[in-house]
């Protein structure tokens, strides 16, 4: 092998060289990405109903649609979170699974039960899990807002409400409006929100005129 080197230098030189092209073209088209490119076993389906409570959302389309999907091949879990106006599903499957596969399989099965569900409600969204998802851009929101305002002479703030309406509208505001404006931005795939709140009726019943009328704790919730 030295001999050859030795008494071959063009042979060596040319090989070298081509061997630096070889590099440099491979180079140029070889993706750059910060994490490797693996399949998650994992599936998101994020559902949208605009005025509909979380009770409401889970028995007409949460429930409806979870059923279906447990039918999925290779499935090895599901869960699901409910809120006002928006439910998340989340579908793992056992390693070695094509995500691909798992992918339109689960469309399929969106798309079928489509048609029980009501009309108003939009088609869910699929979303595969990546290795990359990782935010590129975080946004943090806050109102301007002394703690304790009083206001009429009154505490805005109390044990039973802990949150002033001021900051449950500018909440509403960022839900329905900043977080539907990012979102129609042609590079956005999700924008995901924490920290909100929401306006609630809060009800205490008095035990005593309940027994009087004859009316249990069932009735009133069902009423």
């Amino acid at each position: 092998m030295v001999k050859f080197l030795i008494h071959k230098p063009i042979a060596v030189l040319m090989t070298a060289l081509g061997i630096l092209i070889l590099g440099v073209y491979a180079f140029g088209f070889i993706p750059v990405s910060l994490m490797p490119d693996i399949d998650v076993p994992e599936i998101t389906v994020q559902v949208q109903a605009d005025n509909m409570s979380a009770r409401q959302l889970e028995d007409a389309i949460v429930k409806p649609l979870r059923y279906r999907l447990m039918q999925v091949s290779h499935l090895k879990d599901i869960k699901s979170e409910t809120s006002k106006a928006s439910g998340v599903i989340r579908l793992s499957f056992t390693h070695g699974t094509n995500i691909d596969y798992a992918f339109i399989e689960v469309n399929e099965k969106i798309d079928r039960i489509m048609g029980g569900l009501p009309k108003t409600v939009k088609r869910p969204k699929v979303i595969k899990a990546s290795a990359t998802d990782i935010p590129v851009f975080y946004l943090s929101m806050s109102v301007n807002e002394t703690e304790g305002k009083i206001e009429n002479g009154k505490n805005e703030t109390s044990g039973l409400y802990p949150v002033s309406q001021k900051f449950v509208d500018f909440n509403r505001f960022t839900n329905q409006v900043i977080r539907k404006r990012i979102e129609q931005v042609n590079e956005v795939a999700m924008v995901d929100i924490s920290g909100l709140v929401s306006s609630e009726i809060l009800i205490i019943p008095n035990q005593n005129k309940l027994d009087a009328l004859g009316i249990s704790l069932e009735n009133l919730e069902s009423t």
